[in-house]
């Protein structure tokens, strides 16, 4: 899945946009606005995004001082940039960028857009960078990089993912999907569509109801998580459960 920033100072052209990409939320998520460069630069530095859509002509620093930087921060980012302008076209390729879009955007265009970002994304091998060894969490406008090791569950509530450790719960940028593929799939099993539990906290598992089970956690609450009844099977097998 290719998690994708948009970088816009239009409202109406970042929902335009976001409509255009909604056919294709199975290879790419839309997880970040900017309104600036400047806000874009400070949202890439915390987050790995895999894909840029980013305009050009935007107040102070340009699209393109800010792809001149990616191109020497985030070589792996890749970069499209959206503009009214073809005067841009030449600059643009020369920074490496995937694709130039003029506006206004067509669905077809957008079509080729994300074929050549997906044929990229297939010929990069996954390696065990891939893997997280830290989340980046937020608290009081600060980040916060919480160890997997300390992470009790992850839960998504009212749009936000938050990960709670023994005494705390931090939201972090990343969705539910991005963890469960890049956690250690070991140690963490998406239990729920809502849910993702550290199998090495279950302190205790009990039926629910329907077919559900529920897992107690070793945090400072006793947190219960919720296992769907399509992944209880997984979870008796993991515990050697008849």
């Amino acid at each position: 899945m290719l998690k994708a920033l948009i970088v816009e100072d239009e409202y109406p052209a970042r929902q335009e946009l976001r409509f255009l990409l909604e056919p294709y939320q199975n290879v790419l998520e839309v997880i970040g606005e900017a309104q600036t460069a400047k806000e874009a630069l400070s949202l890439i530095e915390a987050l790995d995004y895999d894909v840029v859509f980013l305009d050009i002509q935007m107040p102070g620093m340009s699209g393109m001082e800010l792809a001149r930087i990616l191109k020497d921060k985030r070589p792996q980012l890749s970069v499209v940039f959206i503009s009214a302008h073809e005067q841009y076209a030449v600059d643009a390729f020369a920074v490496q960028v995937v694709d130039y879009l003029l506006k206004p955007v067509s669905s077809e265009r957008i079509a080729e857009t994300i074929r050549r970002l997906t044929d990229l994304d297939t010929a990069t091998p996954k390696t065990t960078s891939d893997v997280l060894t830290w989340v980046p969490c937020e608290s009081g406008g600060h980040t916060i990089p919480v160890n997997t090791n300390d992470i009790i569950f992850i839960m998504a509530e009212h749009e936000i993912i938050y990960i709670y450790t023994y005494h705390d719960r931090y939201p972090t940028r990343f969705t539910l999907q991005e963890l469960q593929e890049r956690l250690p799939s070991e140690t963490f099993l998406r239990t729920h569509r809502s849910f993702i539990a550290n199998m090495h906290q279950v302190k205790e598992i009990m039926p629910y109801f329907n077919g559900t089970y529920l897992l107690k956690m070793k945090d400072k609450q006793s947190s219960e998580v919720v296992v769907s009844r399509s992944n209880v099977k997984k979870v008796k097998e993991l515990f050697n459960i008849t």
